[in-house]
């Protein structure tokens, strides 16, 4: 049975179903293949969170406990609850009972600095 609208109708669509382009032309193809500068600063925080889990004495140490507040105010945190270093721009509310500990004020601190404060307490 043929197509009853015929093969000329739509252009774009090729009957081989290529894409008509090279595979490294297509969006995802590029992002797996380049990391960009934010992914590789997250991984950064990641690997710093993990670093504080596995070191529950340093950031006890190194680190101000946030203690009966209810609003984060903007600055660089580490949540004991879910082991994660996260940057917070705007003022957040946090759970009750919530773990958090200030590294610094400043959300836009570069990585170096956090992992440096975090670890060393300086």
């Amino acid at each position: 049975m043929s197509d009853p609208r015929g093969v000329d109708r739509d252009k774009h669509i090729q009957e081989s179903g290529s894409a008509g382009g090279t595979s490294t032309d297509t969006p995802s193809a590029t992002s797996h293949s380049e990391s960009s500068l934010r992914e590789a600063m997250q991984q950064e925080l990641i690997d710093l969170g993990r670093w504080l889990t596995e070191h529950p004495k340093a950031h006890k140490k190194n680190l101000k406990p946030i203690r009966g507040s209810v609003v984060l105010d903007p600055g660089v945190y580490y949540n004991t609850g879910t082991g994660m270093v996260e940057r917070i721009y705007s003022p957040q509310h946090i759970a009750l009972g919530a773990r958090w500990f200030r590294i610094k004020s400043d959300p836009a601190t570069p990585v170096e600095e956090i992992r440096r404060r975090a670890i060393e307490g300086k």
